[in-house]
């Protein structure tokens, strides 16, 4: 016989503020509140399998809660989350244990969440029952609106970006996540005053971590402030890099991409003013000193150019402009792409040796036919592997080309020869458009492109959309737009989640 518990009227004030909670399991249930518990000695309930069962709102992202519970023995358990119009996700444990933590998280805004409990056996069984009302994302979120989606032929996963703006009062120092269906699944604020927004964000698969770049503000030039932070997905900050003197793109700063390897030390280009230009040296430095490892500079290897007629001192001529590093050190090879040489690099780590040209004035012969055989002021190029045969660019194009598109080049090292295996430009779809800064392209598992089109032109509309290697666009997000400002993307990873999509 179920015995119900009572709960102070003062209590009941003091949480009626608070997400309501509801914890049940098959013989007993309690009232609500935050942090739910189910007491150990209640010796009529008839349930000696699961005790201390709690749920706590996460502070840094409200559409996320913190769910732990204990078992008399030791159980491999399984949790299901899902409300009337979101299905919701499973999360399970790897093996079996007294004492149980799950995270839940992915939620979308503003829904009250059945959270099951269940023991991960042949023939599962239910533990225990309790509801979680997730909160709101940041009100300064920009609107979102989907207009393609087809289901069966779009990548499942959640989309993670930054964003800026045109103007300055729309730019916040944010992440955020969507899903599949247009809605907000996670964020992250992180605002200490030196901080204008975040400049890159990456989501590693191995330890589910996110890395952050921060574009620190001019404000910060004197003060030692982190360019970096890797945070949990709980918004745990996990590292911070050294703080330094600068700012973005400002002397010896990073600029366009921050990474972080897999033996835990950083990679960026590093910002050089040499006269009256500015240029850039790629380095891999120790994560948390700053103490460098490795480097590579363009002015060991090209003639810097004559800019002695500039004399003011205030206008700088951006010579190199490195936008993209994809680095294997245990391999020795780092590619490099230089925006303004239009220019993909293979470097020779050991010896700095540039193994070749990847561009118009490169090493390759050209196969085929195209009118624009070779790429132009790109972005974030994709090397499938440490000696991958295919490229994909996110190819900007000229002011004279006068049009952007996802350009993938299969090269054949041995040979010396590169041809032009998938184009997309919009065209056929009445969709072509221009993006002379910014932009990303990445290869899906299920070899569909995903496609980052940020603008600063404001006759155009930002987007992220999702190409088959067909040409169909079966994905597509567009970002909010105004007389008077609009939405900028640089970058953004689209990526399974670890958890399961219940169907």
């Amino acid at each position: 016989m179920n015995k119900l518990f009572t709960i102070s009227l003062v209590l009941l004030v003091l949480l009626c503020v608070s997400c309501e909670n509801k914890v049940s399991v098959p013989t007993q249930e309690i009232a609500d509140e935050d942090s739910d518990v189910i007491p150990d000695d209640d010796a009529d309930s008839g349930n000696e399998l699961i005790s201390d069962l709690k749920i706590e709102e996460n502070k840094e992202n409200s559409l996320s809660c913190r769910l732990t519970f204990s078992t008399t023995d030791e159980r491999k358990t399984f949790v299901k989350y899902y409300s009337d119009t979101h299905k919701g996700y499973k999360i399970a444990e790897k093996e079996g244990k007294n004492d149980h933590y799950f995270f839940l998280w992915g939620m979308r805004e503003n829904l009250d969440y059945t959270i099951e409990i269940y023991s991960d056996e042949e023939e599962p069984e239910l533990l225990a029952t309790t509801e979680f009302h997730s909160g709101k994302a940041p009100s300064y979120l920009p609107l979102m609106s989907l207009t393609e989606h087809v289901a069966e032929k779009t990548s499942e996963g959640f989309v993670l970006f930054q964003y800026a703006a045109t103007t300055f009062e729309h730019i916040f120092p944010v992440a955020v996540m969507v899903d599949t269906d247009g809605y907000v699944v996670w964020y992250y604020e992180y605002d200490p005053w030196y901080a204008s927004s975040f400049g890159d964000v990456a989501w590693n698969p191995e330890n589910q971590t996110i890395l952050i770049a921060l574009t620190k503000d001019s404000s910060a030039a004197d003060s030692l402030a982190e360019e970096a932070i890797k945070i949990d997905l709980e918004g745990n900050i996990l590292w911070e890099a050294p703080g330094i003197k600068s700012y973005y793109y400002g002397p010896g700063s990073w600029n366009h991409a921050y990474y972080m390897m897999n033996d835990g030390s950083v990679t960026f280009p590093q910002v050089i003013y040499d006269g009256c230009i500015v240029t850039d040296r790629v380095v891999n430095l120790d994560a948390d000193t700053y103490g460098e490892i490795w480097s590579w500079d363009y002015r060991d290897y090209f003639e810097k150019p004559d800019c002695s007629e500039n004399t003011s001192g205030d206008v700088w001529l951006d010579w190199t402009h490195t936008n993209s590093v994809t680095m294997y050190k245990e391999e020795g090879i780092v590619y490099i792409n230089s925006r303004n040489f239009s220019t993909l690099f293979k470097i020779d780590m050991s010896s700095g040796a540039i193994i070749w040209r990847l561009g118009k004035d490169g090493d390759f012969m050209f196969i085929g036919d195209n009118e624009y055989p070779w790429f132009e002021v790109s972005h974030d190029p994709e090397i499938n592997g440490v000696n991958g045969n295919k490229v994909i660019f996110y190819d900007n194009g000229s002011l004279e080309r006068g049009f952007t598109r996802i350009v993938e080049y299969t090269i054949d090292e041995s040979n010396m020869t590169a041809e032009i295996s998938f184009e997309f430009d919009g065209s056929q779809l009445d969709k072509r458009w221009w993006s002379e800064y910014w932009g990303d392209a990445d290869r899906l598992e299920n070899d569909n492109i995903f496609v980052t089109a940020g603008f600063y032109d404001m006759q155009q509309i930002s987007r992220f959309f999702e190409v088959t290697p067909d040409g169909e666009i079966v994905w597509e997000l567009l970002f909010e737009k105004t007389d008077d400002w609009q939405v900028s993307l640089y970058k953004a990873d689209k990526f399974v989640p670890p958890l399961e999509f219940i169907k």
